[in-house]
């Protein structure tokens, strides 16, 4: 079996640049443009993607299945999830992609929410079904305000960002237009080790000791981890807790030591490091960059 393809940005890189580390958007059809309207089958082990489909059709692939889109549609993408497209004709429309830190920050206090997001749900859009246009409506508004240089530009992102997941949920719980089930024991060993690192929220807690909850041995979970988002327990968990510092950053009024004390770092100079290591930036940096103003 080949062995998934990966990128930790938009296909073809590994860098992506989210807004307040929330939320990137990016035109559809400008990919597969650089690629004679093929995008081969890769995953994201990062971020959650909505494909906005405006116009044109298109050849949507996801494992061995092949499905033609015909716009208006759009196609939400959990992470680890391979897909790909065959553009059939020109296509446009937007790429909504959102970080994990949007669905750990908005939603972590509805986890059926988040786990809504783990299948892949293709929808056409129809005036004879409200509940879908008025979802299609509000990503058109999450690309425009995106877009825009309006004042609380960010803040408005973050509620429409938040009304756009919940009513994706309220469509799934139909049961309709969903593929690619999360229901193998493997995810749910992956989705149960993602609910107790939340659930403990401590960078202290270690791989051995998760895998003790879980009743399966350390090499175990790794090859679970490998498998579904090719990377190991340990990344994860450190993936986790930098997006909760990106997060914790952002509050003017936090200080850095006193961030990486509540994440369970017992050293705030380790914390710097790692959280460099991992985004290229010192937390003061990034602080910056955001636009958080330093007291």
């Amino acid at each position: 079996m080949q062995e998934k393809r990966f990128y930790r940005g938009l296909y073809g890189t590994n860098t992506i640049e989210f807004a307040k580390g929330l939320i990137h958007v990016y035109p559809f059809g400008e990919i597969g443009k650089q690629y004679q309207g093929q995008v081969k089958l890769h995953a994201h082990n990062n971020f959650l993607q909505i494909f906005l489909v405006q116009d044109g059709h298109t050849e949507f692939h996801y494992g061995t299945e092949k499905i033609t889109i015909q716009a208006p549609a759009f196609i939400v993408v959990p992470k680890n999830i391979e897909h790909g497209f065959l553009h059939q004709t020109e296509v446009s429309g937007w790429i909504i992609n959102l970080a994990d830190t949007v669905l750990e920050h908005m939603l972590q206090r509805e986890a059926d929410v988040i786990f809504g997001m783990e299948e892949i749900h293709i929808v056409s859009i129809s005036d004879e079904e409200p509940a879908t246009a008025e979802v299609f409506d509000t990503m058109q508004k999450c690309v425009d305000e995106y877009n825009s240089l309006f004042p609380g530009r960010l803040l408005m992102l973050q509620y429409l960002v938040g009304q756009m997941l919940v009513q994706l949920y309220r469509i799934s719980l139909g049961g309709k237009r969903a593929f690619f089930s999360s229901s193998n024991i493997s995810k749910v060993y992956y989705r149960r080790f993602q609910q107790l690192i939340r659930a403990e929220n401590t960078y202290k807690k270690t791989v051995e000791e998760y895998a003790r909850d879980l009743f399966i041995s350390t090499g175990h979970l790794s090859r679970i981890c490998r498998g579904i988002a090719d990377q190991s327990p340990k990344d994860i968990l450190i993936d986790y807790f930098i997006t909760k510092a990106q997060l914790a950053l952002s509050d003017v009024e936090s200080n850095i030591a006193d961030i990486s004390y509540s994440l369970g770092f017992d050293d705030p100079a380790y914390f710097a490091r790692l959280f460099k290591k991992r985004t290229g930036q010192t937390p003061l940096e990034f602080r910056k960059k955001i636009g958080v103003k330093q007291s």
